[in-house]
């Protein structure tokens, strides 16, 4: 019968405890030395032994996350990091990295592997262009409403990973690089600095909007998606996953024990599920885009930390006590939290509750010293934070061992005066037997009934195993001392544990010789410039310079047009084609399954390339009659995922955007360097995001069907902190990117690129009008032609930008370093 998998998160040894007592089938943890919570406590090795051998005693089975990009520098580590891990035997491997992946399957061909939700998997084209690597599930993107997972499962033979509960990124998983664009912290190395959370101000046409008390405006509530679970079983989905590393244990087993008992029976009171879920950590509930995007829904906007479970307001205010309408069951030592909303500002004022008295729904509350009454009025909104009786369950499931999981086991008794008691155990994995030391004597006086022996062989409490099925089919007139069963008790215990802990081993099939980095002779180089577009009046003005420049025109491999609207290709690609240049256009950087028509489109405009963005765009084109191009977002960050992705048709594959100058060197010594690309100039796209900041905060709608499409008719900004403005683009389906306000440029290593082979460069262009577009260009295209030097390009660009210009993280040392060293405390 089909049960889906309970997959909870565990960043150290409580939170595993919690997640095995409270129903978890599975956990997912970090690999050590390259944990993807660098921001949690980095677990050592024998940390992870004890987490293992642990889970496998309960039947629990073991993911362990080994989901960052790996850098070309640090494959050997990985691979000496990945054997170790195999001696502790994990039960699946959760990878991001396609090179990495590569390498793990030749190496232990029979280790499950399961593709993070960081491959940014949200349809079955990219499943299909990863099946020669045999991996056996994939974690679907958040972004996936129920109707595009079924259609994804009615189109792949593969297990599917779904996040149910816990906190929602903004943007998509694998395509954020806030973090890294300012400072250098890559999400895709779990570095993230959850720069979602920050707030910023949204200016429209260079104005600044007002929007009250709302400042958080990419900062999305978590998902709860509870609710949904029959749904989902209904699809068939194998695993239902919950986010929350860095959370606490009351909240894993809180959450564990709520999905548990809504997958086993499906009748649980919803609206408790979600309070206890609340209390133990909430930045406000939704279904997140389950139900597909709700823009008005998806973030609130006024706050962005937890702050438990909303359950009423403030109905009046005495001199030592309050009234609020709440239908939660409230006890003396639970925690509250009052929300003051004045106008543009928000305070937050906590405490417990000293006595309370109840009459129905309305509960007269005496707070404890910390809050002044007067502060409060009526309508403030009032939070759960600690429910002392929950604390209490959860606590209780961890250390009471009447209260722990317990393992159901059968035993069977065998045979008759003369001969050796057999003990046959079966706990549904394995099946032994055992023998006592003495044999069984002929009765003098009373036989040994049946409850006897139960007596001295299932008295188990003190272990993980109960015994639900007992038989005793001895023969004749029995008798052993209670001491001999009593010891055959503890080999059975001992058996059992030695039987489900031992590991599961994997074989090593392959001995791993590192790359060696060595430059490649010097050869003949004529670099190649590919132009980005966004607007059709840069393509006009490009195209009106290239013109008038033969020689220039040379240097131009590409222009790649990037529109918002696909209405503008068609017209756009004649125009290119008729200058005699190479025309390309981009894929949307997200393929969901109902969004062909964008390659449609693109076929029909009939480009000279395509510049593919996403796996499953990879996928649908690698067999068609068009020269394809691999952008950043695909992540290679290893010559090893650049092969893979060379070897699916790609003419050239852009480096990753987590690479520093000596990454992409070490990259280039190991490849081809005449199929890699480098971008040369861009504002480095940060958030990519289902969440639409036109439509949720200059609209009343949920959708483009309802919107307005203020996107058509404004400029948006966002003003971080630092004061800088980041540029808001929506694409073909209404998905926003914000792109860094300050313009990055790596002409400053562009000779020694060249000497070593680089062929292909990209300049992305952005806001620009056309005379300020061909302005930036004329400076690299003179420096492909070899008429200016690296200097004075790099001085000529300075003057061009309003925020100044910079190399980017291309500068930034990088390599994987664990921020906390220090296991967090329990609060139990």
């Amino acid at each position: 019968m089909y049960t889906p998998e309970l997959l909870l998160p565990v960043g150290n040894y409580q939170m595993c405890l919690a997640a095995i007592h409270n129903g978890a089938d599975a956990i997912y943890v970090g690999m050590p030395e390259f944990n993807a919570r660098g921001r949690s406590h980095d677990h050592s090795w024998d940390d992870l032994g004890e987490i293992i051998e642990t889970c496998h005693l309960y039947g629990v089975q073991v993911h362990l996350a080994f989901n960052i990009l790996i850098f070309e520098s640090e494959i050997e580590k990985a691979i000496n990091v990945l054997d170790k891990a195999m001696a502790y035997g994990p039960d699946a491997l959760i990878v991001q990295d396609i090179g990495l992946i590569s390498i793990i399957r030749k190496r232990y061909p029979d280790i499950i592997i399961h593709g993070s939700t960081q491959m940014t998997v949200t349809n079955h084209e990219a499943i299909e262009l990863l099946d020669d690597l045999s991996i056996n599930r994939f974690v679907l993107g958040r972004e996936n409403s129920i109707d595009e997972i079924l259609q994804i499962k009615n189109n792949t033979i593969k297990e599917l990973e779904v996040f149910v509960h816990g906190a929602l990124c903004v943007a998509y998983s694998g395509q954020c690089f806030t973090s890294e664009s300012l400072g250098g912290r890559s999400a895709n190395r779990g570095q993230c600095a959850q720069s979602c959370r920050f707030d910023y101000e949204l200016f429209v046409d260079n104005e600044k909007k007002d929007l009250g008390i709302n400042k958080y405006l990419v900062s999305p509530q978590d998902l709860c998606g509870i609710e949904e679970i029959p749904r989902l079983m209904e699809i068939g989905i194998e695993s239902f996953k919950v986010e929350g590393r860095l959370k606490s244990a009351e909240f894993v087993g809180t959450v564990a024990k709520s999905y548990k008992e809504q997958i086993q029976y499906q009748k649980i009171d919803l609206n408790k599920a979600r309070e206890d879920m609340g209390v133990t950590y909430s930045r406000g509930m939704s279904t997140g885009w389950l139900h597909g995007v709700a823009h008005q829904e998806l973030v609130e906007g006024s706050f962005k930390e937890n702050r438990g479970a909303y359950i009423g307001q403030v109905q009046d205010v005495f001199s030592r006590e309050i009234v609020i309408h709440s239908k939660s069951d409230l006890s003396n030592g639970d925690g509250l939290l009052f929300v003051i909303e004045k106008k543009k500002n928000v305070k937050e004022l906590g405490e417990k509750i000293y006595q309370i008295k109840a009459k129905g729904d309305f509960k007269y509350i005496q707070l404890g010293p910390k809050i002044n009454l007067k502060e409060l009025s009526k309508g403030d909104k009032v939070y759960l934070t600690r429910k002392e009786s929950l604390i209490k369950n959860i606590s209780q499931s961890i250390t009471d061992k009447n209260k722990n999981k317990k393992i159901l086991i059968q035993i069977e008794l065998r045979g008759s005066p003369g001969e050796l008691l057999s003990c046959i155990v079966d706990d549904g994995k394995n099946k032994f037997e055992l023998k006592s030391q003495s044999v069984l004597e002929s009765a003098t006086n009373r036989p040994m009934e049946t409850e006897d022996f139960k007596k001295n062989l299932c008295g188990m409490s003190h272990s993980a195993y109960l015994v639900n099925n007992f038989q005793n089919k001895t023969v004749g007139s029995c008798y052993i001392h209670n001491k001999e069963l009593k010891k055959l008790k503890q080999e059975i215990i001992a058996e059992l544990n030695k039987l489900r802990t031992r590991p599961n081993t994997q074989v090593c099939s392959e001995k791993f010789v590192a790359k060696i980095n060595q430059r490649k002779p010097e050869k003949e180089n004529s670099p190649k410039l590919n132009i980005l577009l966004r607007k059709c009046e840069q393509l006009d003005e490009v195209l009106t310079f290239l013109n008038g420049s033969e020689k220039v025109k040379n240097f131009v491999n590409y222009l790649i047009l990037d529109f918002e609207f696909g209405k503008d290709y068609f017209p756009s690609i004649k125009l290119i084609k008729e200058a005699n240049v190479k025309s390309c256009i981009a894929t949307t950087r997200i393929l969901k399954p109902n969004e062909y028509h964008n390659f449609k489109l693109i076929e029909r405009c009939n480009p000279d390339a395509i510049m593919v963005r996403n796996l499953g765009a990879l996928n649908f084109f690698q067999h068609k009659d068009y020269e394809l191009i691999g952008d950043f977002s695909l992540n290679s960050s290893n010559s090893y995922t650049h092969e893979f992705l060379i070897s699916k048709g790609l003419k050239s594959q852009c480096v990753s955007y987590d690479l520093n100058i000596d990454q992409v060197n070490r990259m280039i010594k190991n490849t081809d360097p005449s199929k890699l690309e480098i971008t040369i100039h861009q504002y480095m796209p940060e958030f990519h995001m289902e969440h639409c900041v036109f439509a949720a905060f200059m609209s009343k709608g949920n959708s483009f069907k309802d919107c307005g499409k203020p996107c058509e008719k404004h400029d948006v900004h966002l003003k971080d902190m630092y004061g800088n403005r980041h540029e808001i683009k929506a694409d073909q389906e209404c998905r926003n990117t914000m792109f860094n306000a300050k313009a990055q440029s790596t002409v400053k290593f562009f000779d020694n690129w060249l000497a070593d082979g680089v062929s292909f460069y990209r300049f992305e262009s952005l806001h620009e009008t056309g005379p300020e577009l061909v302005s930036k260009l004329k400076v690299y295209l003179n420096l492909l032609s070899g008429d200016t030097t690296v200097e004075s390009a790099y001085q000529e660009l300075g003057k061009e930008e309003s925020y100044g210009l910079g190399v980017g993280n291309m500068s930034i040392a990088k390599e994987y370093k664990p921020r906390k060293k220090i296991n967090p405390t329990s609060e139990f």
